[in-house]
């Protein structure tokens, strides 16, 4: 039955307008919250200390994959890095990609650091509207860019100084790359962000489940060229002391942190408990069976996501699924990386507003959306509260339902990414502008509505 007039999505100019009121306040307080971090004492906690003491470590030629404490110690001693008793989680290109860095004090290396992560983010955005086919002008820049500052998903990159806003650039690249079929750029886009982080993996699978074996190959070529060139600088001890220690060291710590919304959760979740700020209790206990759970719930999921993305009509969709397949199936998730899900949320927004999509459907997608707006922090915050008091010496015990509010951004995405498989049953390329289409020119981000 054809939807009528009233039931479409087609909000009204002060509707419009309050809107952008409200987000563009949260971005002032983002940019307040983001500021605060470039200067002392918390410009010590940003986890861009990890890649610069990699860098001042291969400078001056000691093992960068001593616990981070250690480091600190030789390069920064102003830095207070006691809890941090591991080395750092990143591969070694990473230690490589910082060297610039290493040759100029902490503190202004985290500024200019920020500086580029600014760059990176103007241009995802400018990306972002070309896909679309909107004219951004000036002004329209400058609140896309207040918007974008007050998600906090972009936040916490901001504020930490993390990889993903360029690991989101490469991203976006890479897509509009291989949507046109120019698979050796795209697939060597993707190479360069398995190279810096084993994140968004899932999608080579699926380029290979489609035969594009040139994307394929370049991905691979340009991993292959990586860790060639790490492994000159730093040895092939080094790489693989990284994959056969450092790595599932740094996973297994974090792997039962609160704020960690993986899908290699769901195990001790369930049958062992986790918590690192207080203990969540597990339904019910039985180590053995966590044990054997872990690897099967990101396995399912994978599958899942693969059969959805090789079915799907449209290659966007098939992307984007399994863009969102890969934070989750990562050993760990952080609120930051949910950056990336802006790629299927886009493709759904573009993909409702362009086929009068109903009310419910649009305020269901936003509301989603705002589940990412509240850190994992904020979660665990409130779950802590709920939870009994603590007895001296112990963490504080959380019920098992309580402890579920943690997974409310896995529960987001996921829904989020049934949404996005919905739409591609009902998908209409010629109105929708895809497989490759500019599309068509529109306002950012309310495009024209056809009749």
């Amino acid at each position: 039955m054809p939807r009528t007039a009233d039931a479409r999505f087609n909000p009204s100019p002060t509707f419009r307008r309050l809107i952008l009121l409200l987000a563009s306040l949260n971005g002032l307080v983002g940019i307040r919250r983001i500021v605060e971090s470039l200067f002392r004492p918390e410009i010590y906690n940003k986890d861009f200390m990890s890649p610069y003491l990699m860098a001042r470590a291969i400078l001056g030629g000691v093992n960068p994959y001593l616990p981070l404490n250690d480091l600190a110690a030789i390069f920064v001693p102003q830095a207070n890095l006691d809890h941090f008793a591991h080395p750092t989680p990143h591969p070694p290109l990473v230690g490589l990609l910082g060297l610039p860095f290493g040759w100029v004090g902490y503190e202004r290396g985290a500024q200019i650091w920020f500086g580029l992560e600014l760059v990176f983010v103007g241009i995802s955005i400018a990306l972002l509207a070309r896909w679309w086919g909107a004219r951004l002008g000036p002004g329209l820049f400058a609140l896309s860019f207040l918007i974008a500052v007050g998600w906090v998903p972009l936040v916490e990159d901001l504020w930490f100084g993390q990889l993903t806003t360029l690991l989101f650039l490469l991203l976006l690249l890479s897509w509009q790359a291989l949507r046109e079929e120019r698979d050796g750029l795209g697939g060597a886009l993707l190479g360069a962000i398995f190279a810096i982080k084993l994140t968004a993996w899932p999608l080579l699978l699926l380029l290979a489940l489609r035969f594009r074996w040139r994307a394929v190959l370049a991905a691979a070529g340009v991993v292959l060229a990586a860790h060639g060139l790490a492994a000159a600088v730093l040895g092939t001890d080094c790489i693989r002391a990284y994959y056969l220690e450092v790595g599932p060291q740094v996973a297994a710590i974090y792997r039962g942190h609160d704020t960690n919304f993986s899908a290699w959760t769901l195990g001790l979740r369930l049958f062992e408990g986790f918590g690192n700020n207080f203990r969540v209790l597990p339904l019910f206990a039985a180590p053995m069976l966590a044990k054997l759970a872990t690897p099967i719930f990101p396995a399912v999921l994978l599958l899942a996501g693969l059969w959805a993305a090789v079915r799907a009509r449209s290659f966007d969709t098939a992307f984007g699924l399994l863009v969102g397949v890969g934070i989750l199936v990562s050993p760990i998730a952080w609120t930051h990386y949910l950056m990336t899900s802006l790629i299927p949320a886009a493709i759904l927004l573009r993909r409702l507003l362009e086929n009068g999509a109903s009310k419910g459907r649009v305020h269901l997608m936003f509301g989603l959306m705002a589940a990412f707006t509240i850190a994992g922090a904020g979660y665990s915050t409130v779950a802590q509260r709920l939870g009994g008091d603590a007895a001296p010496g112990e963490l504080p015990l959380v019920s098992f339902a309580a402890g579920l509010l943690t997974l409310i951004p896995m529960a987001a995405l996921i829904g989020l990414l049934v949404l996005l498989w919905r739409s591609d049953a009902e998908w209409h390329p010629s109105r929708a502008g895809e497989a490759g289409s500019a599309g068509r020119a529109g306002t950012w981000p309310w495009p024209r509505q056809t009749v």
